[in-house]
């Protein structure tokens, strides 16, 4: 079976010349079909960056994304789009939530832009909110709703095109310490492996580590598996 998800030699350089900034320098890596990846490293050592352009949201100045084992190069906007929607699903630590729609609304409008409509689209984001611990609040704006509540709707959104790869930055930093560890349980159990979803995560948090297969390291633009993190 074929890699999810490659970088070959993907680097990102910010301004030019003397006052040019690599963010992210000749970073490679692959994610195998339900596997859990996890990025760590300093603050400001190009962590959203590279999971920017693993999301296909920033076009890298050098190398190749691979999606399927097929080339993103080259692809229209509106190809990349169409890859974005239905492939990737991405979680943030802002949760990302639009204000004037109730928590099924949430959900059911990433369903909306990949053409999925009325009925079922509706009875889609219900399920995966019921599943979520959130068939109770399903009707309530974000206003309305606690932090760990709005993870679980960015979750719930994340999920309901039925991505293969999903990509989370920093998704317990805006949490307390016990409602992060039911999120990264929700990780684990209701998202990852018992799916056989792939996952890449930008985390701080150590906790992460013990759902992860792999920890990569980047620090300075530099991607590596080294720096004594756990590896498989």
């Amino acid at each position: 079976m074929s890699a999810i998800f490659e970088m070959e030699s993907v680097s990102k350089t910010y301004g030019k010349g003397h006052v040019a900034v690599n963010a992210v320098d000749h970073a490679s890596m692959k994610i195998e079909p339900g596997e859990i990846v996890l990025i760590m490293g300093p603050s400001g050592s190009g962590k959203t960056t590279l999971l920017s352009m693993a999301g296909l949201l920033l076009k890298p100045t050098e190398g190749r994304l691979l999606i399927d084992g097929e080339a993103i190069n080259g692809k229209s906007e509106s190809q990349i789009a169409d890859l974005r929607l239905h492939t990737l699903g991405f979680i943030f630590q802002a949760y990302n939530l639009l204000s004037a729609l109730n928590a099924r609304e949430n959900v059911e409008i990433v369903m909306n832009m990949a053409g999925k409509r009325g009925k079922a689209a509706s009875q889609r984001a219900t399920d995966i909110l019921d599943k979520l611990g959130l068939g109770n609040r399903k009707h309530h704006l974000p206003a309305d709703l606690s932090g760990g509540e709005k993870q679980r709707v960015a979750i719930a959104r994340a999920l309901a095109n039925d991505p293969q790869l999903v990509l989370a930055d920093e998704p317990t930093g805006n949490l307390d310490s016990k409602t992060g560890e039911e999120v990264m349980e929700l990780f684990c159990h209701g998202m990852g492996r018992e799916q056989g979803r792939s996952m890449i995560i930008v985390t701080h948090n150590p906790e992460f580590e013990r759902i992860a297969d792999r920890v990569l390291w980047l620090e300075d633009g530099h991607l590596s598996n080294g720096n004594g993190r756990r590896q498989h």
